[in-house]
C-alpha cells in the first residue's frame, strides 16, 4: 500500500517542472550533472528531490515529516552522484570519504509542503565548503594520495597590503574546474576559491593562456600574485566553455 497512485503522479510532476526551470536557465555556467546542478558562477551544487505522502498516516500533518525525511535522502543521493562526477583538475575527481565529509555539510535551502502531505526540496553545498572539507580528509589531495600543491613562500615579492578583494583572471576558454592548476615562472599552484563568470573582464583582470597540460599560464612578472590566487577569492572570466 503505502504511497498512493496520486500522491507519486504530484510529486512527478513537480519534479519535472524543477527540471524544466532548470533547463531554462541561459548561462552556460549553470550544468545539470548526474541528476543535479552545478552552479560555477554562486559555487552550489544543488538536487532536489520529492516524495509523497504515505496514505497510512491519520492526516497530511502526520505524513509530512516521514516525506521530508524521504525526499532529503533521495536529495542527498542526487548530490553523491553529483560530487563523484564533479571536475576537480584534469581527470581527478573527489574520494568517497571526501564526499561523505561535504554531505555531512549539506543543507536543506528550500522546501515545498504539498497540502496531501507530500513533500518537494532542494539541498546544497557550496563548492567552497566542498574544497575546505575536502583538503582536510587524512589524504590532503582530492581522490588521490598525493600532497595538495601549495605556493612556495618567500621566493617572490609580497603582496602589496592595499590588494583588496577578488584576483580576476581572463581567459578565451577553459573546461570549468573546482581547483584549476595555474602556472607562473616556472612554479605551479593550485586555486582552491574560484569562481567563474563569462562576458568581458573588468580592465584589472589578468590574462592567462590554457597550455596544452590544462594549466592557466600566467606571464613572467606575476609572481607576487601567488599567495592570492592560492589562497583566493580568483574569479576567472571565460568567453568559452569547453567540455
Amino acid at each position: 500500500m503505502g504511497i498512493g497512485i496520486h500522491g507519486r503522479v504530484v510529486v512527478a510532476a513537480l519534479l519535472s517542472s524543477v527540471t524544466v526551470a532548470y533547463a531554462a536557465t541561459p548561462s552556460s555556467l549553470v550544468r545539470p550533472l548526474a541528476g543535479a546542478e552545478v552552479d560555477w558562477s554562486a559555487g552550489t551544487v544543488t538536487a532536489s528531490a520529492g516524495a509523497a505522502a504515505d496514505m497510512r498516516m491519520p492526516s497530511p500533518d502526520a505524513a509530512r515529516p516521514g516525506a521530508e525525511r524521504r525526499a532529503r535522502a533521495a536529495a542527498i543521493e542526487k548530490l553523491r552522484a553529483a560530487l563523484r562526477a564533479l571536475p576537480v583538475r584534469g581527470s581527478e575527481r573527489l574520494g568517497e570519504k571526501q564526499v561523505d565529509a561535504v554531505l555531512s555539510h549539506a543543507d536543506t535551502t528550500r522546501i515545498e509542503y504539498q497540502s496531501n502531505g507530500g513533500v518537494v526540496l532542494w539541498v546544497a553545498v557550496r563548492l567552497e565548503e566542498l574544497v575546505k572539507n575536502a583538503s582536510a580528509t587524512p589524504f590532503g589531495g582530492f581522490g588521490t594520495d598525493s600532497p595538495p600543491l601549495l605556493p612556495p613562500r618567500a621566493s617572490h615579492a609580497p603582496v602589496a597590503a592595499t590588494t583588496t578583494g577578488p584576483v580576476v583572471l581572463a581567459v578565451g576558454a577553459m573546461s570549468l574546474e573546482l581547483t584549476p592548476l595555474l602556472a607562473v615562472g616556472g612554479q605551479e599552484i593550485v586555486a582552491r576559491h574560484v569562481r567563474y563568470q563569462q562576458g568581458p573582464p573588468p580592465a584589472h583582470a589578468i590574462s592567462v593562456r590554457r597550455d596544452d597540460k590544462g594549466r592557466l599560464v600566467l606571464s613572467k612578472g606575476s609572481e607576487p600574485t601567488l599567495d592570492l590566487l592560492a589562497s583566493g577569492p580568483v574569479v576567472i572570466y571565460l568567453q568559452k566553455v569547453l567540455p
